[in-house]
């Protein structure tokens, strides 16, 4: 029997560390620039709008972040030869990282089902920025009280 996914999830490993990592460093951006902007903006009892484009920013980041993260798939679709071409790699992996997957596009031979791996790391990501924003969110409502 040929378990063809454990060769798949190896290689996966690639771009999901490199994903990890710069997620890290985006929610680390966000920890910052709440720390700097966020906090004293809070502690000084800013007008309703300035929180509003708190967090905008804060959120601006995050998609930004995600958004980095799926370029570092699709590059690595066209680097590994799984993808012919830049365009069809971002619309492949946007469709994965975010787990909407319609299937227009399919990677061919024992790389089939590869995007699940994407999928995972996406799901896994978008979590870690609902747990970070989830935290700001919090915080802000404690200082109110």
């Amino acid at each position: 029997m040929q378990f063809e996914y454990f060769q798949q999830i190896l290689v996966a490993l690639i771009p999901l560390c490199i994903t990890v990592i710069l997620h890290g460093f985006g929610m680390d951006v966000v920890r910052r620039s709440f720390k700097r902007f966020g906090l004293p903006m809070l502690e000084a009892k800013a007008h309703p709008a300035a929180r509003s484009a708190l967090m905008v920013g804060i959120v601006a980041i995050m998609l930004v972040t995600h958004f980095a993260e799926v370029i570092v798939w699709a590059a690595f679709y066209v680097q590994a030869g799984m993808i012919g071409s830049v365009r069809e790699a971002m619309f492949y992996s946007m469709e994965y990282y975010t787990t909407l997957a319609v299937n227009v596009h399919s990677l061919s031979g024992h790389w089939t089902g590869f995007g699940g791996f994407e999928a995972m790391t996406g799901m896994l990501m978008f979590g870690w920025s609902t747990a970070v924003l989830a935290a700001v969110v919090q915080r802000m409502h404690s200082i109110d009280h």
